[in-house]
């Protein structure tokens, strides 16, 4: 003969999964576990880090920018530069090339050729004004060219900052992500067991699942299961979201599937009431055991109901109508909040409705 839980067993089973019963008042909210409290400690120091870099990394921004601000005055100097050397170089050349016509005259004949010693003297000096400027023109292109040589030194060397420090920001903004990514992993990981942990129904036997032997209380379980629902918008998937309430990072422990308030809900498959009861932040919750589906003992519930209607402690079908949407608990619109647990460990239940 099967068995239906006794109102033990709800308590406990309520108790396992931190929720309350309708007689009761809201369950107070439990302490987090010290590992997570350390873990999320550690996530919030690092995401501080990060938001301090992003400040790092604007102020050296504005740096990066004056610096290539100044690269470009630089380049432009550089420009005139060269276009002072290249006058300096014609000067110098038009010089050269007269000095050397000039040497193509007979200094002899020169000299036979003036009228007089001022004329000589004369074109002596003239001469010597020529190689003077000459040499005054060639010591100024040196020094342009020794200018202009800094110039550049002074571009290559920004450059060459500039480059650095973006490569050492980059790196530094790349480890502070990659452990900002490793810590969310591990605070997933942990919250998700956690949440497991706490909503597990603890196996396939009578202390945990809430019947003696699973087969004989579902005598003929279904083969597979179908959906709950026959139209419906998928919400919210199984996984870690940001809850839509509080807006922290948790674990979602279901499917939500959101549909009018007062749509039939019908069971996925052959099962057994459990029970139906108030579920805390859950809202009206009916509990189904579905027995031995695949090898796997399957147990199902059905949150945020506006009611019930299959009744603890009796069987129903595949494709039986077993409760109403609702919005009922912490919720914020009408929707069901579609629960499996596969040898008492909560799994998505996605697969199994496909």
């Amino acid at each position: 003969m099967t068995r239906r839980w006794t109102r033990v067993a709800s308590v406990a089973l309520c108790a396992i999964l931190g929720l309350s019963i309708a007689t009761q008042s809201p369950p107070a909210i439990a302490e987090p576990d010290a590992g997570t409290v350390d873990v999320r400690t550690q996530l919030n120091d690092l995401e501080q880090q990060q938001q301090d870099l992003a400040a790092q990394r604007a102020a050296a921004q504005e740096k990066l920018t004056a610096a290539q601000n100044q690269l470009s005055t630089t380049q432009a100097q550089i420009t005139e530069q060269k276009k002072q050397m290249d006058g300096l170089q014609a000067q110098i050349s038009q010089i050269a090339l007269q000095q050397y016509q000039d040497r193509g005259l007979n200094t002899t004949a020169v000299i036979i050729s003036s009228d007089s010693a001022d004329d000589l003297l004369g074109y002596i000096t003239a001469m010597q004004q020529v190689t003077d400027t000459a040499n005054t023109l060639f010591a100024s292109l040196q020094i342009e060219q020794g200018t202009l040589e800094d110039l550049q030194n002074s571009e290559q060397a920004a450059i060459a900052s500039i480059n650095e420090e973006q490569a050492n920001l980059d790196s530094v903004e790349k480890d502070v992500r990659a452990q900002v990514a490793k810590m969310s992993t591990v605070l997933n990981s942990m919250t998700q067991a956690a949440s497991v942990q706490a909503n597990s129904l603890a196996g396939v036997n009578a202390e945990g699942a809430g019947v003696d032997n699973p087969s004989q209380t579902v005598p003929n379980p279904s083969s597979k299961m179908t959906s709950p629902l026959g139209s419906y918008t998928l919400s919210s998937p199984f996984g870690m979201r940001i809850h839509p309430i509080t807006g922290a990072y948790s674990f979602h422990d279901g499917l939500d599937m959101s549909t009018s308030c007062g749509t039939q809900i019908t069971s996925p498959a052959n099962g057994f009431v459990i029970d139906y009861y108030w579920a805390g932040s859950y809202g009206n919750r009916l509990v189904v055991d579905n027995g031995i589906i695949g090898g796997h003992h399957i147990v199902t519930s059905y949150n945020h109901l506006s009611s019930g209607v299959a009744q603890p402690g009796t069987s129903v079908s595949q494709g039986q109508v077993i409760a109403l949407v609702g919005s009922t608990g912490a919720s914020t619109g009408c929707h069901l909040h579609f629960m499996v647990w596969s040898d008492g460990e909560i799994v998505d239940p996605a697969p199994f409705i496909r």
